[in-house]
């Protein structure tokens, strides 16, 4: 069975992507309750590249669960649909220093649209394939821009944060493949 092309819906387009996914051998209920339950304090190395990232001490801006934080970074929900898939976007000037002093939100409706000179859009998925033995647990990220300036900012930026983002998120599908066996 096939999921829905969200992230399409979102960024039909994009300036750049990039995906991951893992066969996990639990339920697609089991692996649901891992993604929406997996803490910042299970995944060190993510807390580390993301406090680079932002510059600030690796418990600020953290809430209880990853995508939790997320939200408090600046993403917010663009869709959902339990035990399917989830949604976040972000709007900001990604490759400033400080790039959380220059995010931006819009509802969900016009995100797609969404285009501000000098402003760029991240929007990721983590979506769940239910499989014969398990689920695939996907995640994909887009980036895109508008302007031409900020096109080539973004795609600069793009180049030098991807193989970061690229481990964020393997070793995401792998703390939840984990939390999801432990749960039986």
């Amino acid at each position: 069975m096939r999921m829905p092309k969200v992230l399409e819906d979102f960024i039909p387009q994009p300036l750049g992507s990039e995906r991951h996914e893992l066969h996990i051998r639990q339920r697609p209920e089991t692996v649901w309750t891992a993604l929406n339950t997996l803490s910042p304090g299970e995944l060190p190395l993510v807390r580390l590249l993301m406090s680079v990232r932002s510059l600030s001490a690796t418990g600020a801006n953290e809430a209880p669960t990853m995508i939790g934080t997320m939200l408090s970074r600046g993403w917010f929900e663009l869709a959902s649909e339990s035990q399917r898939y989830v949604v976040l976007g972000s709007i900001s000037q990604f490759w400033r220093l400080r790039s959380a002093e220059f995010r931006r939100s819009c509802p969900t409706g016009q995100f797609r649209d969404y285009d501000v000179p000098g402003f760029a859009k991240s929007a990721s998925v983590f979506e769940l394939i239910p499989t014969e033995h398990g689920t695939l647990l996907r995640t994909e990220t887009r980036v895109t821009a508008g302007s031409v300036d900020t096109r080539r900012r973004m795609l600069a930026y793009w180049r030098l944060i991807r193989p970061f983002s690229g481990v964020i998120r393997r070793v995401m599908l792998h703390a939840i493949a984990r939390k999801a066996a432990s749960y039986g």
